[in-house]
């Protein structure tokens, strides 16, 4: 069983970011995005998910999005970013996994460990 977390900060205002829709998909060859779950963060901006992954996916590169459309308020000027991915393998079919992340309405920043 693979262990999925990440903690979605705002680094707008220094607090957590709940409520993020983040959503686990494998690429498959043909460069289809097919989902694999689909939570949101709690109130502390966390999120960890337990799963199996089916053995039609093993193998293939994952793609972890975090949808922050409706996080920021929105502006008329400069780029308006729906959602932030991270295209990753997971190998150890029984790994643990942290992928956390600090958003801002200008940018963000991801990084990972094991």
């Amino acid at each position: 069983m693979i262990y999925l977390s990440t903690h979605t900060l705002d680094s707008s205002n220094g607090t957590h970011a709940s409520g993020i829709k983040v959503k686990l998909s494998a690429l498959l060859n043909d460069n289809k995005l097919v989902e694999i779950w689909s939570r949101k963060t709690d109130k502390d901006g966390r999120l960890i998910v337990e799963f199996e992954l089916a053995d039609k996916y093993k193998g293939c590169e994952l793609q972890l999005s975090y949808n922050i459309e409706n996080h920021f308020l929105k502006s008329d000027k400069g780029v308006q970013t729906k959602s932030i991915s991270l295209n990753v393998n997971l190998p150890d079919t029984d790994g643990r996994y942290h992928l956390p992340i600090i958003i801002s309405p200008y940018g963000a920043s991801l990084w990972w460990s094991h």
